[in-house]
């Protein structure tokens, strides 16, 4: 259930659930225990930010970061301790406002495709 709600929001998995893998990005080992599910936000911030997400397999949350590879308390976006659907979509609405909002898509649709862009709320009805 988590993993169809996260891809409706527009996230894709990093990789499979491998206990020790190399980062693309840092190259170094990480460990992830088997039930730690990352996932990337196909769609990056106006100023280059990116935004992950961790989800546990058997535990209730999430934990939005900046990073793949937790470096700092810094990379922590927001740590959730439940599975509630609005409270997480309005995380994922706040980060991008604060980063100036939603550019394109990492993944770009081939042309005749279907319009999949992440529609969020404009930043002044965030706001109230």
């Amino acid at each position: 259930m988590k993993d169809t709600y996260l891809h409706t929001l527009g996230f894709v998995p990093l990789v499979p659930s491998y206990s020790l893998y190399h980062s693309a990005r840092s190259g170094q080992g990480a460990y992830i225990p088997p039930t730690d599910v990352r996932y990337q936000h196909l769609y990056t911030a106006q100023d280059g930010a990116t935004l992950f997400v961790y989800s546990w397999l058997y535990e209730a949350g999430y934990m939005l970061t900046t990073r793949e590879n937790i470096a700092s308390m810094s990379d922590i976006v927001a740590e959730l301790d439940s599975d509630d659907p609005v409270l997480l979509n309005q995380h994922i609405e706040a980060f991008f406002v604060l980063h100036g909002g939603v550019a394109s898509p990492m993944l770009q649709a081939e042309a005749g495709q279907p319009d999949n862009r992440l529609h969020l709320r404009p930043a002044r009805e965030q706001a109230a």
